[in-house]
């Protein structure tokens, strides 16, 4: 993700109140165009392939995370996407997934991964939510009891984060804005131990959630296929990707659900 350009400052502020202190959950997506997205995966079982099967992760995160309407919802969903010129509403709706009017669409602007989630979740509080989380788009088995559990843990304290297991995260929550990611090293095993102590050396206490993984490599793919056999239940989509593409091993699961449109 390293398409904008305009940097802006990373700065600590706190909500307006004006706002009433609602939550904000922010996904973090790529437009999934072939060569452009889910790369590493590519490398191993083509570029289309990995793209497709993230067109599935979008739709069931869509699905999952998008209040229901005319339901009072814990928070409002934004979308955090990139390229900063893509028309992120117009590549829901052709993935079949119709997006409230209320939805949030928000480029990621920054040099770097540090600086775009930064100026994420600095806007969120900008904007005068209480809390920002901001989660990633490679765990399409992510619940919404996990995204509910982070918010409660904002009322506490002012960080939380759900690593991932290659030393990553795949959740990110602040209360206020707090610059946690100065010289944090992402994309590497090291990125969720240095978040935790560059927060410990502002003296912010981070409540860390349920560590899981997320899909970046062929050797992922086992633990999704895992997660979601034999049913496929907790992520229809995804599931019927791995289905078309061949990804899901005889045996692991004969429930092969409608196609994607």
């Amino acid at each position: 993700m390293n398409d904008a350009t305009d940097r802006g400052p990373i700065a600590q502020s706190v909500p307006d109140a004006s706002a009433g202190g609602r939550n904000l959950l922010l996904i973090a997506a790529r437009e999934p165009l072939a060569g452009a997205t889910k790369t590493r995966l590519g490398v191993a079982i083509g570029m289309e392939r990995a793209a497709c099967l993230y067109r599935g992760f979008l739709v069931d995160l869509a699905r999952r995370f998008t209040p229901p309407s005319g339901a009072e919802a814990d928070y409002d969903l934004g979308w955090a996407y990139t390229p900063g010129d893509a028309d992120f509403a117009a590549v829901l709706t052709g993935l079949g997934v119709c997006p409230p009017a209320e939805t949030r669409y928000v480029p990621q602007v920054g040099l770097c991964w540090s600086e775009r989630q930064a100026n994420l979740l600095r806007w969120g509080a900008d904007q005068g939510y209480g809390a920002t989380v901001l989660i990633a788009s490679d765990s399409p088995h992510l619940t919404r009891r996990t995204v509910g559990a982070a918010f409660v843990a904002l009322r506490s304290s002012p960080v939380t984060l759900g690593r991932v297991l290659d030393g990553g995260y795949y959740l990110i929550g602040l209360r206020g804005f707090h610059d946690v990611f100065s010289g944090v090293p992402m994309s590497t095993g090291m990125a969720a131990d240095a978040l935790v102590a560059r927060a410990a050396a502002l003296a912010l206490p981070v409540a860390e959630l349920p560590a899981t993984f997320d899909i970046d490599e062929a050797e992922d793919l086992e633990r999704l296929v895992a997660a979601l056999a034999p049913t496929g239940a907790a992520a229809p989509a995804t599931w019927a990707a791995l289905h078309a593409l061949d990804l899901v091993p005889p045996g692991r699961g004969e429930t092969r659900p409608t196609p994607l449109p």
